[in-house]
């Protein structure tokens, strides 16, 4: 069943399940060769022999006492559906109609945060500002930080990326504006509790930077929320984009570090070419750019290893400085195609200064400005995105020649969302097909199929009563839950079938026999299995806590739907079929039973 995800599921989700399937198919096997070789044996020397003078034990008359009970309740119930047939599949059909209904209630993420004892911080000051400055802000954080008893230590990484210390944590790329710290702190618990306090506090306390939190988790993504304005007209796309920033804005309750690339602004020179001047003097507009390029840039002329690091060596023009001003630029001598002539700029050139976006990003081929936010800890991106969308489609008018994207998690999410839904189609084929070896049947094999929806209404109703996300090991959830509800499904249709084909009962005794002889056994294996997923809820693992709320519910809820249901069905599908198997001739073996 889990082996086909391996195959469709691909990026990161596909990383985290690629040993699921081995370690499901070992456990399996395990207890398979467990149940084959020991348990016969455990029986044997443990299980005493019934015997006419051996009185129960107290324990064995309250195990019988509860059994019976239960059986005596099942029974009245199993008359009643039978004698209600119609009403009794309505209730099925309509259990797993509610389901989807919860399921389509429920916020989407594929993955949760990370309960880790450690957090990153994100120092960004304006473009073009000092290392020296991005240091002072750096070194006032960490020791503000480690006055808190709950933070051990803080390594800071200034103007250079952290290491990947996290599978899905990206470091920024080098910049003398940038900072990133690891901030280690004593447990889970503090991580959690410091997180908000942080941010309130931290975000805006330093003038001339931003300080972002960021809680670690298991999603690829830069920003939670990106919507990506794209467009060749650059005013149009900043105006699109300033509007959708002002409303974000409002959702300050959900949102935090609202941003746009567009936010800041640094100050350059626009050089313009005097066609007569620059052509009479041989000077390109690629010639002009190499040359001031390396002028105000340095040109590389070696490197130098210590150890194993590289140092660079650059030239660089020592009339020009940070403390240089604008009209220096134009006394910057320029070489041209006479030999040994060279030529001021404002000679061949006109220079103005202006201000222009520190940043130029080209998305699908277009000038694109993306508006980014994190979230509020704990609170779900899908709700915050579903307000975005709206308010778009009801309060802005795209003009011609501008195109919205989302990005962040909704991406992610809908690129993967196909890729879940092969899977578990894949699995259910893998089932049927299974299914089919085993009955040779068609029919009862679609039947048993068909019932497995049966949980979906106890799985969904779980995850809504804890306030959970559906992710990736809800996913996992549900593909082993459809396989118990299979499994329920045989152990009950096979001995129906049994009934039916070679004792010649009536379907409607076959399936009534059936569920009453097969009720123990199904509501046994369901209870162990719900017992058995109880650490993965009592835990509150983000991670593992909504597989054992899908199943343990789902089994739960399952069990009077599938007990009540499946036999009715059976018995409505093949009653039909009645007179024709009283008709066949008994077979030897038949005779001889």
């Amino acid at each position: 069943m889990f082996f086909p995800m391996k195959l469709i599921i691909k990026g990161p989700l596909g990383d985290f399940i690629q040993l699921f399937p081995w370690t499901i198919l070992f456990s399996l096997a395990s207890s398979l060769i467990y149940a084959m070789l020991v348990i016969p044996a455990l029986e044997i020397k443990f299980i005493p022999t019934a015997t006419a003078q051996r009185k129960p034990n107290l324990f064995e008359r309250g195990q019988a006492y509860f059994f019976n009970l239960i059986q005596d309740g099942y029974e009245k119930l199993q008359n009643t559906c039978f004698r209600h047939p119609v009403i009794t599949i309505t209730v099925g059909v309509a259990s797993t109609l509610l389901g989807i209904v919860m399921f389509l209630q429920l916020n989407i993420q594929m993955m949760p945060m990370a309960e880790r004892d450690c957090f990153a911080i994100e120092i960004r000051l304006p473009e073009g500002s000092d290392i020296s400055e991005t240091k002072v802000v750096s070194d006032s954080l960490q020791n503000l930080l480690l006055q808190d008893k709950r933070i051990k230590s803080v390594t800071a990484f200034i103007g250079e990326p952290a290491p990947r210390f996290h599978i899905t944590y990206a470091p920024s790329m080098p910049a003398n504006n940038l900072a990133q710290l690891i901030v280690n702190t004593q447990s889970v618990d503090a991580t959690e509790e410091l997180l908000p306090l942080l941010d309130k506090k931290y975000s805006y306390y330093f003038p001339k930077a931003h300080i972002r939190l960021r809680q670690l988790d298991y999603q690829a993504v830069t920003n939670p929320i990106e919507i990506h304005v794209l467009g060749d007209d650059d005013k149009k796309i900043a105006e699109i984009a300033d509007k959708i920033k002002s409303y974000m804005l409002t959702l300050n309750n959900e949102l935090r570090w609202v941003h746009s690339s567009n936010d800041e602004y640094c100050p350059s020179v626009n050089i313009n070419l005097k066609p007569e001047e620059s052509a009479r003097l041989g000077i390109s507009q690629s010639f002009l750019a190499l040359n001031l390029a390396g002028t105000f840039n340095g040109l590389p002329l070696s490197s130098i290893w210590e150890d194993d690091i590289k140092i660079p060596i650059n030239l660089y023009y020592a009339d020009f400085n940070a403390d240089s001003s604008y009209n220096n630029i134009g006394n910057q001598l320029i070489p041209t195609a006479i030999p040994n002539t060279w030529v001021p700029l404002r000679q061949v050139a006109d220079a103005s200064p202006e201000w222009h976006s520190s940043q130029i990003i080209r998305r699908f081929d277009r000038n694109c400005i993306t508006v980014s936010a994190d979230m509020k800890f704990w609170k779900p991106q899908t709700k915050s995105i579903k307000k975005i969308k709206q308010y778009i489609k009801n309060n802005i008018e795209i003009p011609d020649g501008v195109e919205i994207k989302f990005g962040g998690l909704d991406t992610l999410n809908k690129a993967v969302i196909p890729q879940i839904l092969a899977s578990f189609i894949a699995a259910v084929f893998v089932l049927f097909f299974f299914m089919l070896l085993y009955f040779k049947k068609a029919d009862i094999s679609i039947l048993t199929i068909a019932a497995s929806s049966l949980c979906l209404f106890g799985a969904f109703f779980g995850e809504w009563l804890f306030g959970l996300d559906f992710g990736m090991t809800s996913v996992l959830g549900v593909v082993s839950l459809i396989g118990i509800i299979v499994r329920n499904g045989i152990i009950m249709y096979e001995f129906a079938e049994e009934l039916r084909v070679q004792k010649r009962f009536s379907a409607k005794e076959a399936a009534m026999e059936a569920g009453s002889r097969r009720m123990r056994p199904i509501f046994l294996t369901s209870a162990t299995t719900a017992l058995g997923v109880l650490p993965m809820i009592i835990s509150r693992n983000p991670l593992w806590m909504p597989m054992g709320v899908v199943i343990c519910f789902g089994v739960v809820l399952s069990l009077v739907i599938v007990l009540s249901v499946m036999p009715v069905t059976y018995w409505q599908i093949y009653k039909h079929q009645d007179l024709q198997i009283q008709a066949m001739p008994l077979t030897d073996e038949q005779e001889t039973m």
